[in-house]
């Protein structure tokens, strides 16, 4: 099991939110913890090669805020891992999140959003 901790020390403004995120892997299963968005996916980005390898689902249960560039994100994973040959899904999608995938028309993400065991 693989565990990571990434805090985004960047000050923009004063108003900026300081968030983290965190992941762990157990199986083909990557489990994010705490807050998606500009602030704090950075970190993610930069290492998600590593981090999604051997990866075919991403719970997101235990997220308490993803923003538009979070969703961005998914979004770009899911692509990167289908022109691999690879499928990639998300569990655990909370009401807040999958209104925000509605909002953006982006309901395919979530067309085979049940993990393959």
């Amino acid at each position: 099991m693989e565990k990571a901790t990434f805090d985004n020390d960047m000050m923009i403004n004063e108003n900026v939110n300081q968030g983290t995120v965190n992941w762990e892997k157990a199986g083909n299963t990557l489990f994010l913890q705490g807050t998606l968005d500009r602030d704090s996916l950075l970190p993610l980005w930069q290492q998600k090669e590593h981090v999604l390898e051997d990866i075919g689902n991403i719970d997101v249960s235990q997220l308490s805020r993803v923003d538009s560039t979070g969703l961005a994100l998914f979004v770009q994973l899911k692509g990167e891992c289908h022109k691999r040959g690879r499928t990639l899904t998300f569990s655990g999608v909370g009401e807040r999140l999958s209104t925000l995938i509605t909002l953006y028309g982006l309901q395919a993400l979530l067309d085979d959003n049940q993990p393959k065991t």
